[in-house]
């Protein structure tokens, strides 16, 4: 490995180090410390001295360069933290749809970096360059609903601002060369979106652009699902397939390639915004371009460390970034293992093309998940077993559709049919995602300790047999043994719940509410939605169905129609039949967008939708559940439905949202049983679950469905309600999933 790489990975570790380990007031006695270790390697000898030397100065660089940016960088914009300003920004991209309005990257005056400036739908009408005049309010990028967060600023964003309609709005550098990349590629979208289908436009654009928000739920599920997001995150297999389309146009001469082509690669780094995965892709390759031509070998550890370095120069806070995470891992992999898993496959006594590029393909597709498998469970809470089979399937025609679609995307305008062969590619692609998402036990989703668990001991035991030389039959022994171990972990919650008494799965989705229910072999759904969990709703329900073994759903209630409980229905129908809502009645409102959305998905997915006006019950094996109509008008909040799931003596009440005005008017019109379990009104709002409430129910256990917010909840005045009322609490953001069976 060259001095490059000796110096570029320890300076990496120390950015980490900074950012996950070291507190503020230590990193210069750790950069101290590693200065130490470089002056104290001068007693050894050869080359081990010369390599401590560099890693350790690599790692004291690394510290004193994240503190440094962290102080020039973040450090202002907090100093801004928690106050009202009228500030002057410039509009730094295209701003997109937000919840009641539009957000876009914006640049302060004064302020080094970026921040996301979140205003009214105005936004949506104006240019990268232009600049806006607003009052708003200040908030941390790291600092999330109180806990701390590295998903803005590892993509080099300091600020979060809230305004309003805009007080002015001024041309500013609008159409300045600065711009130029983004325009092209609002442009290339534009013509993805003229010339493809609803189904396959999201997926070509995506594919072309890294740009997810046009993908559909359903084509975003599958993709998921089967293993091939990656496809719509450009990086190094996108850009190697367009430096291999400018090698094409420039007539397969290297020199050529590397002085004309490289230029145009960069370009469309800056155009889908440097994201680590696409940067570190454009260096390695700039490295196995440029290379030859200055005399030299290309060497990909050393390729990949500067890759490395040039991120984390741009910015340091950048280490923390999942996508930076999972590409350096990925390559990681290829280098590491999937040499190795190749030659092992190809002992095999079969030959052709095609056994090569089906070896090939599963090698380096074990290789990657070698070192990704944990980032993805750690982020993603999951993990797809058929990615192998999913690439022999995809791969051999990735080149040719992005290729395909980057001509036709270019040159459609004046031959429309060019888009034919992508059309018939993409659906291809989605076709198979789709297909493969439906195999049993396709994946693995870690909702439990036990998971974790069977892949601790799966590396466990990886990591036993790369010290035993020789015997080739031990990676079968591993592999069977951890499929074994695997099918036990997932049999057991299975085994744990009983089918005769009804059960409750109060799914931990962060700041909203799902609670799945099931009796006799059926399910049912009340609410699906949140405002800030990480993972979407939707994907957390399924995967506790998964985790049971419950396979469809027989009704979904929505209580109303707010995000925080609805707003998962798209991705857990792209995964989850459902036959049956029951739903509050339509009314004008500000819940109109969500309301129909929720009826589009109900169309599409043919499932029967029944208002509720009156008291209704809905059979679900041994259960009931009553849906009652709203008792009160105003917000959405008050106008719900409330729901009560009964089996036998056991009774589960759920009142969304509603406030105790609301909780008065539901005990004196309806009379609701003794109930054992009630759902904490409003994620414990202390204007719910009120006393009169609990006098009504006399509810023996509450559960509170909660994650990180910035309204006080679970509130002390909600909880001291509820247990002097002598019930127990549970809380999902401390307990996670929370199963409850009748008769516990």
């Amino acid at each position: 490995m060259r001095r490059l790489a000796w110096f570029a990975l320890p300076f990496g570790a120390g950015c980490a180090a900074c950012c996950y380990l070291l507190p503020e007031n230590g990193r210069l006695w750790a950069a101290a410390g590693a200065v130490l270790t470089a002056l104290c390697a001068a007693v050894l000898g050869g080359r081990a001295k010369r390599r401590i030397r560099i890693a350790a100065l690599g790692c004291a660089a690394g510290i004193l360069w994240f503190a440094g940016y962290a102080g020039l960088y973040l450090s202002p914009a907090e100093t801004l933290v928690g106050g009202k300003y009228v500030l002057e920004m410039e509009l730094a991209g295209y701003a997109v749809e937000a919840a009641g309005g539009a957000r876009c990257a914006v640049r302060v005056d004064g302020l080094r970096g970026e921040a996301v400036y979140y205003g009214s739908p105005a936004l949506l009408d104006l240019e990268p360059g232009n600049r806006v005049v607003d009052q708003v309010a200040a908030y941390s990028a790291r600092d999330l609903a109180g806990e701390e967060s590295h998903s803005f600023i590892s993509r080099g964003t300091f600020l979060r601002l809230y305004g309003g309609e805009p007080l002015a709005v001024r041309p500013g550098r609008a159409g300045n060369w600065r711009y130029l990349p983004a325009r092209m590629g609002r442009l290339l979208r534009e013509r993805i979106e003229s010339l493809y289908s609803p189904e396959t436009a999201g997926l070509i654009a995506s594919l072309l652009t890294g740009e997810r928000d046009g993908l559909d739920p359903q084509a975003s599920a599958d993709l998921s699902e089967s293993g091939l997001m990656y496809i719509t995150a450009v990086s190094g297999l996108h850009c190697g397939f367009f430096v291999a389309l400018l090698g094409v146009l420039a007539f397969r001469r290297q020199r050529v390639t590397a002085l004309l082509g490289y230029p145009v690669l960069l370009f469309y780094m800056v155009m889908v915004g440097c994201t680590p995965s696409v940067v570190r892709s454009c260096v390695m390759l700039g490295f196995m371009l440029l290379a030859p031509l200055a005399g030299r070998e290309g060497d990909m550890p050393t390729s990949l460390s500067a890759a490395l370095l040039v991120i984390l120069l741009a910015n340091p806070f950048a280490i923390a970034s999942v996508s930076l995470q999972l590409s350096f891992g990925a390559v990681a992999g290829l280098l590491l293992f999937a040499p190795g898993i190749y030659r092992g496959l190809c002992r095999f006594r079969f030959k052709g093309r095609i056994w090569r590029f089906c070896a090939g393909t599963v090698s380096a597709s074990l290789g990657v998940m070698a070192c990704t498998a944990p980032l993805s469970a750690a982020y993603f809470g999951s993990l797809a077993l058929v990615s192998p089979l999913s690439n022999v399937l995809v791969l051999w025609m990735a080149p040719a559709l992005f290729a395909a679609a980057l001509a036709a995307s270019v040159l459609g305008g004046l031959w429309p049919a060019l888009a034919a062969l992508p059309e018939a590619l993409a659906r291809y692609l989605l076709w198979a995602a789709g297909w493969l998402a439906k195999i049993p036990g396709h994946g693995v989703y870690f909702t439990r300790p036990a998971v974790w668990y069977w892949m601790a001991g799966t590396y466990g035991l990886l990591g036993l047999c790369l010290l035993i030389r020789g015997r080739r039959w031990k990676w079968g022994v591993v592999l069977v043994l951890s499929l074994a171990c695997l099918l036990v972990v997932k049999e057991m919650p299975r085994r744990q719940v009983a089918e005769d008494r009804l059960t409750a799965v109060v799914v931990d989705v962060g700041q909203g509410a799902a609670v799945l229910f099931h009796s006799g072999g059926r399910t049912a759904l009340v609410d699906c939605g949140s405002l800030n969990s990480p993972r979407a709703a939707g994907e957390a329900v399924a995967a506790a169905m998964d985790q049971y073994g419950w396979e469809k759903l027989d009704w979904v209630a929505l209580t109303h129609y707010h995000e925080d409980h609805a707003a998962g229905l798209p991705w857990l129908l792209a995964r989850v039949e459902a036959e049956g809502f029951l739903l509050p009645q339509l009314f004008d409102s500000e819940q109109g967008a969500l309301q129909q959305e929720v009826l589009d998905l109900a169309a599409r997915y043919g499932a029967a939708v029944r208002y509720i006006q009156q008291p209704q019950a809905a059979v679900f094996g041994d259960g009931v559940l009553t849906a009652y109509p709203p008792v009160a008008e105003g917000s959405g909040n008050e106008a719900g439905l409330t729901v009560l799931c009964s089996a036998g003596d056991f009774d589960f009440l759920i009142t969304g949202d509603m406030n105790a005005a609301t909780e008065r008017k539901l005990v004196e019109q309806y009379e609701l049983p003794d109930i054992e379990v009630l759902l904490a009104g409003h994620h414990g709002s202390r204007h719910s679950t009120s006393e009169e409430l609990l006098e009504a129910v006399t509810p023996e256990m509450g559960v509170i469905s909660v994650g990180q917010n910035s309204f006080g909840h679970p509130t002390p005045e909600a909880m001291a309600r509820m247990t002097d009322a002598g019930m127990t609490l549970r809380r999902t953001d401390a307990e996670g999933n929370i199963l409850i069976q009748a008769g516990w």
